[in-house]
């Protein structure tokens, strides 16, 4: 053990310093149990620091069980738990080489690394929507309630109050008539497709030996796409137009599953028509297919009459419906949550179980208190204020400079699509150019994923993708005015 040196210019304070010194030495077996410690007196003499110092460390040491103070005795370790290295290591035996995993494609676009530009990226919320204030208020206070749940376990589904309040809000904000039980908490929108993917495509391989066929959009969501093919679905990606899926070119055949975002399509923006959901619920009963409503930014809705959510007008119990907190509260609460059908609760509701046993509790109840009390309500409406304000902005911004282009998903959401009629080379020059000013967005090639495949052939023009979520009125009108001035320098140099 080495000699204890206190650094009184450091900014560890001197009595961690103290206890960094003895427990290491502990847990590398300087000290042993049994063996004694200085007096506090003597210590702090000849460190030359008050006693209270001392003090402080060797309370730290006791609490963690490292030491214990014996009267008439002084302070010794008890701490007997040291852990030795193996003296030899195994010898090689032959045998078979384990199994070689291959590794799921990560999508690009569900995490990406900050940088110091403006980003313009898709499904990411204001950096200051999570209603910190309610919460401290929330968390600071103590109640018999949060000491139950914290040393308990609960239902696997999650917590009866939050999913009560749930059921309530989606009646009014989706025109969902569900009861709370057929409601499961998940850790995020992306939880609930591992679980679906896994009932539907693994369960399917496994007991019937068949590929589970799954219809998505085109283009799609990467979190649904790669998962769905790494699990070994048979997948049929239909394009979307400025009226979302087109349901005409649904194939007529046996499908177990398609996944839509039908109130703001990912990434393209644009919302199902009535119609179509009429149709697409139509088609799933003749081929006997699920139909996972993946509600993607629904929260916010800029329309005078918002449709009703697809699950609103499901009387066969065909669609499964997904909603997540992730643009309210934001995505690092990892909040989800599945309405199951009736036939598919009981699977989803024990693989949940065998998953994680369910999702955390804190922000569960923090959640079901603020809706009981109508505070999230009046967050949302604040929220939708705001971010109407920015869409707006950006909206009529890309109008002028773009006059030849169309934009679509103006009717909700966080992001803005724009259809430009130029060459993908003349975009991806655009795009590099804007990014050596500052400013940073993404096109179809950025968010590629194999799914585009059926867009591509039915249109020409190219897509450029804004979010505008995360960045404030300012900071649009700076992107606004690097892309004018970005765009203007080229179409000079091109004359």
């Amino acid at each position: 053990m080495g000699t204890l040196l206190l650094n009184k210019q450091s900014e560890i304070p001197l009595y961690i310093q103290i206890f960094q010194h003895y427990y290491q030495a502990i847990a590398e077996g300087d000290l042993l149990c049994g063996d004694k410690l200085p007096s506090i007196r003597q210590l702090a003499h000849q460190l030359r620091t008050a006693r209270i110092t001392v003090v402080m460390a060797y309370e730290k040491l006791t609490t963690g069980g490292y030491i214990k103070s014996r009267p008439g005795i002084g302070y010794e370790v008890i701490f007997t738990r040291q852990i030795k290295p193996v003296a030899r290591p195994l010898l090689p035996t032959e045998g078979p080489e384990p199994l070689r995993v291959s590794p799921a494609e990560r999508p690009a676009d569900v995490w990406r690394e900050a940088g110091t530009e403006y980003y313009c990226l898709l499904g990411v919320p204001d950096p200051h929507a999570f209603p910190w204030s309610s919460w401290r208020r929330w968390n600071n206070s103590s109640s018999v309630l949060k000491e139950q749940l914290i040393t308990r376990y609960h239902s696997p589904c999650g917590l009866l109050s939050l999913r009560k309040e749930l059921a309530r809000y989606l009646h009014f904000s989706r025109g969902i008539n569900t009861p709370a039980e057929n409601i499961i908490i998940t850790n995020g929108i992306q939880e609930g497709l591992s679980l679906l993917g896994q009932l539907f495509i693994l369960h399917r391989q496994h007991a019937c030996q068949q590929k589970c066929h799954i219809v998505t959009e085109s283009p799609c969501y990467s979190g649904a796409w790669h998962l769905f093919n790494y699990y070994g679905a048979q997948i049929t990606a239909v394009a979307v137009d400025n009226q979302g899926l087109r349901v005409d070119d649904l194939p007529e055949m046996p499908v177990q599953l398609c996944y839509v975002t039908a109130a703001h399509q990912y990434p393209m923006g644009s919302t199902l028509s009535l119609e179509r959901r009429e149709v697409l619920l139509q088609w799933a009963q003749r081929a006997g297919s699920y139909i996972i409503e993946d509600d993607y930014d629904a929260v916010f809705n800029y329309a005078d009459n918002p449709l009703p959510a697809l699950k609103a007008m499901d009387s066969q119990d065909r669609v499964i419906y997904m909603g997540t907190f992730s643009k309210s509260l934001g995505p690092g609460a990892r909040l989800g949550y599945l309405i199951c059908p009736d036939a598919l609760l009981s699977a989803v509701q024990n693989l949940k179980a065998l998953s994680n046993n369910g999702s955390l509790w804190l922000l569960q109840q923090f959640l079901a208190e603020l809706m009981q009390k109508q505070l999230f309500y009046a967050h949302i409406s604040k929220l939708t204020c705001e971010y109407e304000a920015r869409q707006r902005l950006l909206a009529q911004g890309l109008a002028a400079i773009f006059p030849d282009s169309e934009i679509w998903g103006t009717s909700a959401g966080l992001h803005l699509t724009l259809l430009m009629p130029h060459s993908h080379s003349v975009v991806a020059q655009f795009r590099q150019r804007c990014l050596q000013a500052g400013v940073r967005f993404d096109t179809m090639a950025e968010l590629a994923n194999g799914s585009e495949t059926a867009w591509k052939a039915a249109f020409s023009r190219s897509a450029l993708f804004f979010g505008f979520g995360a960045l404030n009125i300012s900071q649009l009108k700076t992107v606004l005015n690097v892309m004018r001035k970005t765009w203007a320098e080229m179409r000079h140099a091109a004359v």
